[in-house]
């Protein structure tokens, strides 16, 4: 008999695109961009991940007072916006003048609301425990599990109260408590990619607001690991070729497939 076929490879980045739409993953699984080109919200997203590294060097040297934080912020955009295209030369091949003013525009209008927002986290709980939240002990590691079919790779890995947990930067808007249910889903995803690699036990995940300067702990239930087994499998039926049902969301007029997705026929034809 000849060898099953093995399942299609999972990336937790699938199930965030299956969490936000199950058709965008067939069309990114089928070489559409999700992102065609760059614009000022999207460079002013990757701005603020980037100048939220920056965040236990500022907190090191800054005393607690909102106008040097401010200032140490503001400073350290500045060189974020400097370094970018030497960090992302291939994203930002083509962006022009005026969205590279754009984004930097638009990320320095946050930066008050993030220094009022780690100044108030600094007085309730310390600079050495957020200094412990914020610091990576490795930035971007790769993490990988046969046994889940799932590879991820979360912002960073910090150590906190004793535990290795993984920090994920989300640059979009934060509820106003709690994580988004798309982000416990990444934060769950990637708290079994790490127990699977390590073998221990992950007690929670950080979920960082990087627009908003705010840190979310998320503490991993069965129901959360449960719905990442779930749509794990249903990804890999995409994957194998499956077209999801299209469901109208409000959302849909933005995509950058609804001309595609529009018309089941035509798609049915290019690729069957």
């Amino acid at each position: 008999m000849p060898a099953e076929s093995p399942n299609p490879e999972i990336n937790v980045s699938d199930l965030l695109l299956y969490a936000n739409c199950p058709r965008k993953v067939y069309f990114v699984n089928r070489g559409f961009e999700l992102f065609p080109e760059m614009n000022g919200q999207r460079l002013e997203r990757m701005i603020l991940k980037e100048l939220s590294l920056t965040y236990p060097e500022i907190l090191r040297k800054c005393s607690l007072n909102a106008d040097n934080l401010r200032k140490e912020l503001e400073t350290s955009l500045a060189q974020t916006c400097r370094d970018l295209p030497l960090l992302f030369p291939r994203e930002l091949a083509d962006a022009t003048k005026e969205i590279l003013e754009v984004g930097e525009a638009q990320a320095r209008t946050k930066i008050p609301e993030i220094a009022a927002n780690l100044l108030r986290a600094l007085e309730e709980y310390g600079k050495e425990p957020m200094l412990a939240a914020f610091n990576p002990v490795k930035t971007e590691p790769f993490l990988s599990s046969e046994k889940l079919n799932l590879k991820g790779v979360p912002s960073k890995l910090v150590c906190f109260e004793g535990a290795q947990v993984p920090s994920i930067l989300k640059p979009g808007s934060c509820p106003e408590q709690g994580v988004w249910t798309s982000d416990r889903i990444h934060a769950a995803a990637l708290v079994m990619l790490l127990e699977a690699q390590n073998g221990k036990e992950v007690p929670f995940a950080f979920v960082e607001y990087v627009s908003f300067g705010l840190l979310r702990r998320v503490v991993v239930r069965s129901s959360d690991r449960r719905e990442v087994l779930k749509i794990s499998r249903e990804v890999e039926k995409i994957k194998a070729g499956l077209m999801p049902e299209r469901k109208e969301e409000k959302f849909c007029k933005e995509c950058n497939f609804l001309e595609h997705c529009a018309s089941d026929s035509s798609l049915m034809s290019k690729f069957f």
